[in-house]
């Protein structure tokens, strides 16, 4: 009985095979971000950074990571890999790749060909942030960061705060693929920029795109009353407003808010002769964080309506911006594919957008004043 139970085993086990496509950590040289620019010729230049052990040690008695930056010129994404797999030993591994970097003038292009290799290949890491550097890419990795010794991971620390705090959308390779591919949607991208004298990243605001092309952008004052908009608020949003204009010292002019909660209210509707149209209400519960002139109990009422008119004006030259720019962002035309989907076999696919009429209103309740009077 034992033999008979032996060689069915034995015979399964002579079928079973090894572990023939392994990828040794070992010998992996680990991609942390990929830059993406125009050289000045006009060709591919491709940069990445690297991890590398610096000997000098933290408080904690552990060794710094920092990075190092490679670069090549190439035909493609693959191709400039396959030049900067020459310079060093081992293989670039981009399983753990954090970040993606276009530079301006690059994303002004198509986003869209240097992105076909990312998700092509199924060792590629999906979360990396994707952003757009104002100037060019690479040169942003060749700061050396004062707090954290790894430009990529002081980049990505950036980008998860202001994700936070409302500044900037979350976006990644895989939240992108369904919206590049929209007809009815563009999407916006995190902009960065070099901050005082070069040695500084910061967050410039958001690089606006008409379907895969950089087409405008908006401030850092900007994106986070458009991510209101767009119903994509973050754990905070924070603005200061000047709400006074003959004030003794000048701060007391100002008046600092956190959105509590928030409602918004997106109707579309097609009208005779096919003219679209979007009423777009945005109701927000504010606290008062701080108002250097006091007393807001005594100034509600005017305070309230003071800080709705600011905030529909914004609010109006945002979208003025976006139509400007021709940057769907708030999905009007994935709304007409839905419920209008007559109209919109009609209308002009390249230039709707901007032909559509806004109604725009935000209404600011301060609900919460601390406990000064």
């Amino acid at each position: 009985m034992k033999i008979k139970k032996i060689v069915p085993i034995g015979i399964c086990l002579s079928l079973l095979t090894g572990c023939w496509d392994q990828n040794l950590m070992k010998n992996a040289v680990l991609i942390q971000t990929i830059t993406f620019d125009h050289s000045d010729e006009g060709e591919l230049l491709i940069g990445i950074s690297i991890p590398k052990l610096n000997r000098a040690l933290t408080d904690s008695g552990q060794e710094k990571i920092g990075s190092e930056t490679l670069s090549t010129v190439a035909n493609t994404p693959r191709e400039g890999r396959m030049k900067l797999n020459t310079e060093i030993p081992g293989n670039l591994d981009s399983s753990k790749n954090k970040l993606i970097l276009f530079g301006e003038q690059f994303a002004k292009g198509d986003i869209y060909p240097p992105l076909d290799v990312l998700w092509r290949d199924p060792r590629s890491s999906l979360s990396a942030k994707l952003v757009v550097m104002k100037g060019q890419a690479l040169e942003a990795l060749s700061i050396t960061p004062k707090t954290e010794p790894n430009i990529s991971q002081n980049i990505l620390n950036l980008i998860r705060s202001t994700e936070t705090s409302t500044v900037i959308p979350k976006q990644s390779i895989q939240t992108l693929a369904s919206e590049i591919l929209d007809p009815g949607e563009d999407f916006v991208l995190p902009l960065l920029s070099l901050g005082q004298k070069g040695k500084t990243v910061d967050v410039a605001g958001l690089a606006l795109f008409d379907e895969r092309k950089m087409s405008g952008d908006l401030s850092s004052k900007e994106s986070p009353l458009f991510l209101l908009l767009n119903n994509k608020k973050g754990k905070h949003a924070r603005f200061t407003k000047r709400v006074n204009e003959n004030e003794e010292m000048e701060m007391t002019n100002f008046i600092s808010l956190n959105v509590d909660h928030m409602k918004r209210k997106l109707n579309v509707s097609v009208k005779g002769g096919g003219e679209v149209y979007a009423n777009l209400n945005l109701q927000l519960k504010v606290l008062v964080e701080e108002y250097p002139k006091g007393n807001v109990p005594k100034e509600l009422e005017q305070l309230n309506k003071k800080l709705s008119r600011i905030f529909t004006d914004d609010a109006e030259e945002i979208i003025r911006k976006l139509q400007e720019a021709n940057c769907d962002a708030f999905g009007i035309g994935r709304h007409l594919i839905a419920f209008h989907h007559a109209d919109w076999k009609e209308i002009d696919k390249e230039t709707y957008f901007q032909d559509v009429v806004f109604k725009t209103k935000v209404d600011v309740e301060i609900i919460q004043h601390g406990i000064v009077k």
